[in-house]
């Protein structure tokens, strides 16, 4: 392609007028704002970052002063921007005014500084604001000026069926969308510093449909153990267990965890001693207790056709429940794991009250069936007796020190019909310990005791009576004498 002489001029000119402006531009000093920023008519031009700074926070200081009139069928809510926890994060503004004109490549940077000289630029503010607050403030708005939606619910009712509570629809104001006003308007800061709002359908968070879509229907199972309300240490930690689990949902597919749910059984989550198990002995401990609910739970949970995924017997063989039906829990080391493999929502209640502990297990009853648990024994170990040396007993003598017990190991089926159809499930096998008996038998040799005489002693040598003027002389009574008065029908025995 040829180009005119006078072409080639003019290309030859906005190259060196180009050039000259763009060494202008290019060269002006980095740590500088570039001509024509502003923010809310104050011009930044010039300014290096800690001017800036000082800048934002006096404009800061003047919005913090302002109130925002938020207008609604003839109601005013006038909300302080303080009371939002309103600021600017200046810094970050700051950044943003020195980094215009300053990023990409040399043309970009160069259109950037021209456009931004000729036809000016207001500077975006970063702000802060504590929407949750501003959403309180609204909700309180809202009470005052219409009426609340209800969200959907549902509830037990008579005969262990679940009930569907319907949502209704509400009037008030559009919280988010009067949020997004109230950004709108700090951002742009335009006109008077009011909002106009309308009343508005609010629907509930939770939908009638949605609550029926849970499947909740009936109870599918429960089950009761009992205890002693006078052991105020157990009855207490059973209670604080119970109540972790008390109205806990669970959609289909989610695993259950006892432990995450219950968490640690410590002083400072308010468990108090009560006996537990340790090392085949019922010794104090803390938590004592929190195994009879998971057991309990455990049962519920095995007779509403739950998968059971994790689950541990005790060392020893507990009275609240039938052998091989316990599950034991310690936090950290073994937990009480169950799945909900139904279609619908599970929904769990626990009652203690009188002495008894309760679970139910509610769920679509649509598709329950009949479920029993049977247990057998299999296997039985015998105790030993075990003879240990005690130097403190005496040699011969016995002491009980352990009583002895039989374990067992026992196998549990969960047992259900389907459609007539008999179906046989195994459950996690039991197996307990036999505890040895063990006597301690003493040792320790009889001494004898030794017979201890006194020296001899030649009295005569020690005791020698010498002959005394002022001694009376000594006189036998008269055999004719009457005894003496102090002592009557008594004789006074005398000797040398």
């Amino acid at each position: 392609m040829k180009l005119h002489f006078p072409a080639v001029i003019l290309l030859f000119v906005i190259i060196i007028v180009v050039s000259g402006l763009g060494a202008n531009y290019v060269s002006a000093k980095t740590d500088r704002v570039i001509p024509g920023i502003e923010v809310r008519n104050l011009k930044l031009q010039g300014l290096n970052h800690g001017e800036c700074l000082k800048v934002l926070e006096q404009l800061q200081n003047k919005m913090l002063a302002t109130s925002i009139t938020l207008n609604c069928e003839g109601h005013k809510l006038v909300i302080p921007l303080r009371d939002l926890d309103f600021g600017i994060d200046i810094q970050a503004t700051a950044d943003d005014a020195l980094s215009i004109g300053r990023t990409g490549s040399f043309f970009s940077r160069l259109k950037k500084r021209i456009l931004v000289r000729e036809f000016g630029y207001e500077l975006p503010l970063r702000l802060v604001i504590n929407k949750n607050k501003f959403e309180q403030k609204l909700t309180t708005f809202n009470s005052a000026i219409g009426s609340p939606a209800k969200d959907a619910a549902f509830r037990v009712i008579k005969g262990d069926r679940i009930e569907v509570v319907p949502g209704n629809n509400g009037t008030g104001v559009n919280i988010e969308d009067a949020y997004k006003q109230l950004v709108d308007y700090l951002v742009k800061n335009s006109g008077k510093p009011e909002i106009d709002l309308n009343l508005v359908t609010v629907k509930p968070k939770r939908m009638t449909e949605m609550i029926e879509s849970m499947g909740l229907k009936g109870l599918l199972a429960y089950h009761t153990t009992s205890f002693d309300p006078g052991n105020v240490g157990r009855t207490y930690n059973i209670r604080v267990a119970a109540n972790a689990l008390d109205g806990l949902l669970a959609p289909p597919g989610q695993e259950v965890s006892f432990n995450k749910v219950v968490g640690p059984r410590s002083t400072e989550a308010g468990y108090k001693n009560a006996k537990v198990i340790i090392n085949n002995e019922f010794v104090d401990g803390v938590g004592g207790g929190v195994c009879q609910v998971s057991t309990t739970l455990y049962n519920a949970i095995i007779l509403s056709n739950l998968e059971i995924l994790e689950r541990t017997n005790h060392s020893l063989p507990i009275p609240y429940v039938p052998i091989g039906r316990d599950a034991t829990v310690v936090y950290g080391l073994s937990d009480l794991r169950f799945r909900n493999n139904t279609e619908s929502f599970i929904y769990i209640r626990s009652f203690v009250s009188g002495g008894y502990l309760t679970f139910k297990v509610y769920g679509n009853t649509d598709y329950k069936v009949p479920v029993s648990i049977s247990t057998k024994t299999v296997k039985v170990y015998e105790p030993e007796t075990i003879l240990k040396d005690d130097p403190n007993l005496k040699k011969g003598e016995q002491v009980v020190k352990q009583q002895g017990s039989k374990g067992y190991e026992v196998v549990a089926n969960r047992i259900t019909w389907e459609k007539g159809a008999r179906k046989t499930e195994p459950l996690p096998k039991s197996i307990y310990r036999a505890v040895n008996k063990i006597i301690a038998v003493g040792i320790k040799e009889e001494d004898e005791v030794p017979v201890i005489l006194p020296p001899y002693t030649d009295l005569t040598e020690i005791y020698q009576p010498q002959p005394s003027n002022q001694d009376p002389p000594h006189q036998f009574p008269d055999s004719n004498s009457p005894p003496a008065e102090n002592s009557p029908g008594q004789e006074e025995i005398t000797s040398d």
